[in-house]
């Protein structure tokens, strides 16, 4: 997990095994991806910050589970999401 805020921490230490608190920028977000190797990144949770990032990860090749980028789009787009619903 990726925190740019401490005092936004949970306490709940079964939420993720490891907690960095790094600026939610893409370089940085890299740079733990690549010390971590996951498997996968979930942005969507992350409120629009995180969101925002999911495009530049994305073309880096970092594998996004859950929302993909186009769903993030249309749900960001009023008339792409009307059309949706």
């Amino acid at each position: 997990m990726i925190k740019n805020n401490p005092e936004t921490v949970s306490t709940d230490y079964t939420t993720s095994d490891k907690l960095y608190f790094e600026p939610l920028c893409v370089e940085d977000v890299m740079n733990v991806i690549e010390m971590e190797k996951p498997d996968g990144t979930i942005v969507s949770l992350g409120g629009q910050t995180a969101v925002n990032l999911a495009k530049p990860l994305e073309e880096r090749g970092v594998n996004l589970i859950g929302t993909d980028c186009a769903a993030i789009k249309k749900s960001e787009n009023r008339d792409a999401f009307e059309k949706l619903l």
